[in-house]
This record gives C-alpha cells, structure tokens and sequence, in this order.
C-alpha cells in the first residue's frame, strides 16, 4: 500500500498578490496554487516545510490527511480577535493547542489514528471546514467541544501514555449550544475527523438550542467609540487589515448590555459520556432489530398470502423462460424466499420435498440443478 498526504491552504481575509502567488509556488514542484487556495498531494515524498509556518506568512486555514490516520486544522487569527478564555477549557496538550505567533494566533487540531485508515482522499477539502473559523471567531465553540470530544476518545488510556505532560481532564468542558443541530461543517468535521456519531449524541443531550444574535444599531454605537479609536478602526478597514470588521463589531458589542452570567454547569465526566454513548448505541441497535423483525413479519405474512402464487410463478418462468442464467437465477430467488417462509411457518418438509419434485422435472438442465444443489436442495 502506498502512503498519501494531503495539504491544503485557503485565505479567508484576503487574496494573495501575484508576487505572494509566485512565493508559494515555489514551495514544492507539486503545489497547485490560486489567488485564494494551495494545495499539494504526496503518494511517497513529503512535504519539505512547515505548514504551520506557510500558514502564518500567507493563509487563514490548513487541512492534512494522510492515509495512515493523521488529521490536522489550523486556523489563523489576528492577534486578539479570538477572546482566550472561553478556548482554555478546551485545550489538550498536543491535540489542541492556541498559539501566539507573532501578530497572529493559530488554533491547532491534530489527531494520530493508533491505524491506518488504508487508502483515502481529501473528500471536500478545507473548503468543508472554513466556515467554522468564522463560526469561532462569532464566539461559536462547537467545534472545540467537538475536538475535545475527539481527542478524549482517541485513546481510552490516556493516564498510561507518557507522550503526554497533561492527560485530558476527566469532567467535560462547557457544553456550548446547538450541538443537537450541527451545521453542515460541523457535520463535515464529524464525518472526516470520524467522531463516534453516539458519543456526539450523548455530549449533546444537555446542550441549550442555539440563539439568534442580537440585532446591533451600528450607527449609534460607532458614536459612542472615542474618536482617536474610531479613526484607528477607519484606517484599518481603508486598508484592508485582516479582522478589522469584525475587531469593530467586537469593540461595538462591548457597549451592549451584558447578559447575565449562566448558572454553573454540571460537567459530566468521560466515562459517563462513553457509558451513555453506549446506552444510545444499544437502544438504536435494538429499534433496528425490532425495525428489522417488523418488516420480515410483514413480508412472510404477506408471501404467505400468495404462497400458491409464488409456486407457480417457479414454474412458469423456468416453463416458458429462456434457458440462461438471469432465468435460472431468478427462479432461484424466488425458492429462496419460500425457504424463508417454509421456516417461518415451520413446514419445512413441504418445501425440501416441492423442491425435489421440481428437480426432477427439470433434471436434464444442468446450470439450474448445479445451483440448487449448492444450495443442499437436490
């Protein structure tokens, strides 16, 4: 099996200039690159450089797959754009980290499968998962709760492994809103990053729907701003500064009424949430398995209806079919089905004693007797 790597970039804030183009371009002699995206696939060399650095000098986000299990996202932020606090609960030591560099911040998801996931490609890319630098950037942590969900669950042994200074906290973090309804790169994240779908579930059960953010008179509030700090956000919006907008909705936000602190939180603990996932788990396996019972019930009452039917249809078609395959194979399902039966009603001697009478009416062609005494019924 050959290995494969996967790296792609995308700006968010921005265009790259011709001149940054060409600078990227010379990267790698793989690299595909445009104005807004780079991207370069690898099936036995490596990719010389480091992303995360290709990330602060030119884009917004970074995605890497390779076949034997790694997965990585990076987001790139204006330094201070992102509030710090509320991330703090979130961070695992090598999993999730929230880095200064600079004049920027990156905000680093990396997961090592213990297996390889044998052969695979970047299905959607980075283009399934930028929405969610917005999303964090708007104050939206579901993806961190996700992230940590994820890492929590990669290796249930965490306190045997000495690769990590910190093991993961056993309590959860705050439960942000929405994670009963995920958005489409949420539910992206889920599928590439493989979250367990029961523990995604369970982490949901105690999480607020989400609300709508409040409507913000700009006009208003923009006259409230002291006028040296207003000139410094007009001379970053005229050019161009990366997060200016949203560094002035932020700084407007902070003269609307504040909402009251919410009540603590009950956290739950890994183990309560693997043990509830399982829970879920059992209770759809058995909503299957009854779903499942409910169909063959309805399916054998209703061959059963037209029993006399089904065995003359047998006969017909091998009657005045043709004497190829598609035919024999057909007539073969259909004695198969009212095998099924035979054991449902418990008159399987009726059935094995019609079967032999109708191999040896059609005894001399050979295709269709082969199949049935595969099938111990001659």
């Amino acid at each position: 099996m050959s290995e494969y790597q996967y790296h792609e970039w995308q700006t968010v804030d921005r265009l790259l200039t011709p001149e940054e183009q060409a600078e990227v371009e010379r990267l790698s002699s793989h690299i595909e690159v445009s104005a807004s995206r780079a991207w370069v696939e690898y099936h036995w060399s490596d990719f010389k450089l480091d992303p995360r650095q290709v990330l602060l000098d030119y884009f917004d986000g970074y995605f890497y797959m390779a076949n034997w299990g790694t997965r990585i996202l990076m987001f790139r932020f204006p330094k201070g754009l992102v509030d710090e606090a509320p991330i703090e609960p979130f961070l695992l030591d090598a999993v999730i980290t929230f880095e200064t560099h600079g004049d920027y911040q990156v905000l680093t998801l990396e997961f090592d499968e213990e297996y390889g996931e044998g052969w695979m490609e970047a299905e959607g890319g980075l283009s399934g998962f930028i929405r969610l630098r917005e999303d964090l950037i708007e104050g939206d942590l579901r993806l961190l709760y996700l992230a940590w969900l994820k890492g929590v669950a990669l290796d249930e042994e965490w306190e045997d492994d000495d690769e990590f200074e910190d093991a993961p906290t056993d309590l959860e973090p705050p439960v942000p809103p929405g994670l009963k309804k995920l958005s489409p790169s949420l539910q992206h994240f889920v599928r590439v990053f493989d979250l367990e779908p029961f523990l995604v579930l369970a982490a949901a059960e105690t999480s607020e729907p989400l609300t709508a953010s409040p409507e913000i008179d700009t006009g208003a509030l923009v006259a409230r701003v002291p006028p040296e700090e207003r000139d410094a956000f007009l001379v970053d919006l005229a050019e161009g500064k990366p997060g200016a907008a949203r560094a002035l909705r932020k700084r407007l936000e902070a003269f609307l009424p504040q909402k009251e602190r919410q009540p603590v939180y009950d956290p739950r603990t890994v183990t309560q949430l693997q043990e509830r996932a399982q829970a879920l788990a059992l209770v759809e396996k058995m909503r299957r398995e009854a779903e499942a019972r409910k169909k063959y019930l309805d399916e054998m009452n209703a061959l059963a209806a037209r029993e006399p039917q089904a065995w003359a249809q047998v006969e017909e078609q091998l009657d005045h079919g043709r004497k190829i395959a598609s035919v024999y194979d057909g007539a073969t399902d259909r004695l198969k089905m009212l095998e099924q039966l035979a054991e449902f009603k418990g008159t399987r001697p009726d059935f094995d004693r019609r079967v032999r009478e109708l191999g040896e009416k059609y005894a001399r062609r050979s295709a269709l007797i082969a199949r049935w005494k595969r099938l111990g019924w001659v």
